[in-house]
């Protein structure tokens, strides 16, 4: 009997002990599920960490990919309506990981999409990037994004800006055509009335009614045509502008879409680079006329004076023009526009060919400049341009234009350079010493389209801004100076960086009657080689896990 007791009481202890076994192992295997599904879940945020640096990466390619397309077609590094062009881009912050971008052509041709006035050529491209995460490369995001490609030539607008805008006429002026800087403008004007009768002032950055080197109030008056059928109506700022709280709808009910700046969804533009103007850029290299000192060279060749061209078609001179802006002489290549057309002068015994270029691109500059001396290139007797289909001229150098230009049996034309001075019919260099009175404008007319350099205002230092775009060096008080074509400012000058100065000794303002060429509003009415404002509007984007 005590021994079956004894048996009872240890089999209940192997009970509990196999109970407690049991127990154990359920735990065990409770705390395994726990930990393993503890380390289920940190892989799967870690993987989702890398999936979303991944895709970051991807767009971010694409991104970089639009930025260099548009860049490279803006500088005619690629062809407008080239089929496929491939990036790299290279991300530091994720140990150097490699992503490869791919555009590629959707459409066959370009299509035709007018807006107001503007011509605008869109194709639409599809940019594709796959990135591969560094740290595990089974992690793979597929970004896909469509743009649409959009070419604007910068001369269909009245004024384009690539930098800041300001407008601070002192008399009455009156702007026409498309208006556009890619940064801010500024609008005010000394006293008077400054009107833009214009549907398009738009901004990718803000617009301002005062000026931009200087606090306060604005002085005068700014009066903006409203975007509405029937007859036009017009409508002041007074002191509406970008940085009034309610600009972003202020702005649209008081001009009804003529007025719009970033807030509105006004991007920026891509243009050429200065590099386009240098020795060995695109213009250089395209020219079919080259002009280099005092050499004249088509088609690579050079030319003889008196055999292929006038004696006298280009002249040198150092000591002659003096640029009170600059506080320099100019080494100045004049060149006789008259004569390099074989309109006057003889070659032989005969008369000279027409040596206007046949594409209708002549590139001309200095590399022969030394100590305190400034290049430039001077035009003279360009009031008729003997080509059809027009002529665009580009130096890297200051341009200089004497006297009525393009007003005889009117060609498109333009003038691309370091800075545009204007110079008129009653200019002569002996006087380019003396005080500005003995330096009297009379009135002279320039039909072309511009693309020049500018300065930066800084405080207290304004740039003299649109209304002295084109920089003069006579007493044009009381003088009409006409310009009827397209300011378009790509760059800052780097090489006639004086300062802007009015009065004695460098000029005084000149009634000034400009106004946009509306046959700029025609493709086929363009000069020769404009370039272009190129655009990359985002469509439609999705992405894909590899």
């Amino acid at each position: 009997m005590n021994i079956s007791r004894q048996t009872h009481k240890t089999h209940k202890k192997g009970q509990a002990l196999i109970l407690s076994y049991i127990v154990i192992l359920a735990l065990l295997v409770y705390s395994a599920g726990l930990w393993t599904k503890a380390i289920s879940e940190k892989g799967i945020t870690e993987r989702n960490r890398l999936t979303t640096q991944a895709f970051y990466m991807a767009e971010g390619a694409n991104e970089n990919a639009i930025s260099a397309f548009t860049s490279a077609v803006a500088n005619f590094v690629i062809p407008s309506n080239v089929a496929t062009y491939n990036t790299v881009t290279i991300f530091t912050t994720f140990g150097n990981a490699i992503v490869n971008t791919t555009i590629t052509r959707l459409e066959v041709s370009d299509r035709l999409v007018l807006e107001g006035s503007t011509n605008i050529y869109v194709a639409n491209y599809e940019v594709v990037s796959t990135a591969t995460h560094p740290l595990n490369s089974s992690i793979s995001v597929t970004a896909h994004q469509i743009i649409a490609r959009r070419l604007i030539p910068t001369f269909q607008h009245a004024v384009f800006y690539n930098n800041d805008l300001e407008m601070l006429p002192g008399p009455n002026m009156t702007l026409t055509g498309r208006i556009h800087s890619n940064q801010d403008i500024y609008m005010d004007s000394s006293g008077n009335t400054l009107t833009v009768d214009s549907i398009y002032l738009h901004s990718a950055g803000d617009i301002f009614n005062k000026r931009k080197d200087a606090p306060g109030p604005p002085a005068g008056t700014v009066s903006i045509r409203v975007n509405q059928s029937g007859p036009p109506t017009f409508a002041n700022m007074d002191g509406l502008d970008s940085s009034s709280p309610t600009w972003s709808t202020a702005a649209t009910t008081r001009w009804k879409g003529t007025v719009q700046s970033s807030v509105h969804g006004v991007t920026q533009l891509t243009t050429p680079a200065v590099g386009s103007i240098q020795p060995g850029g695109y213009y250089a290299t395209q020219a079919d006329i080259s002009i280099v000192n005092n050499d004249i060279y088509k088609g690579g060749i050079a030319l003889i004076a008196g055999t292929d061209y006038p004696t006298g078609t280009i002249t040198t001179t150092t000591a002659s023009f003096y640029s009170n802006r600059e506080g320099k002489f100019i080494k100045m290549t004049t060149l006789d526009l008259n004569k390099l057309a074989g309109k006057t002068g003889t070659c032989g015994a005969g008369s000279c060919p027409n040596n206007l270029p046949a594409n209708g691109l002549l590139y001309a500059t200095r590399n022969d400049i030394s100590g305190s001396q400034e290049p430039g290139i001077k035009l003279i007797n360009g009031s008729e341009i003997s080509r059809a289909g027009g002529l665009t001229v580009v130096s890297n150098d200051p341009v200089y234009v004497k006297g009525d230009y393009n007003t005889v049996n009117e060609q498109p034309t333009s003038i691309i350079a370091d800075s545009l001075n204007l110079l008129s019919n009653n200019w002569n260099d002996t006087n380019s010493t003396s005080a500005l009175s003995s330096r009297p404008a009379t009135v002279t007319t320039f039909n072309s389209a511009f693309v020049a350099g500018i300065d930066n205002t800084t405080t207290g230092n304004y740039n003299g801004g649109l209304e002295n775009y084109p920089r003069l060096h006579e007493n044009w008080t009381g003088r009409n100076l006409t310009i009827k074509g397209s300011f378009v400012a790509l760059w800052n000058s780097s090489v006639a960086n004086g300062a802007w100065a009015y009065g004695n000794p460098q000029y005084t303002a000149p009634n000034r009657v400009w106004a946009y060429n509306t046959a700029f509003n025609n493709p086929a009415n363009l000069p020769p080689f404009t370039p272009w404002a190129v655009e990359a509007q985002r469509i439609a984007w999705w992405s894909d896990l590899g």
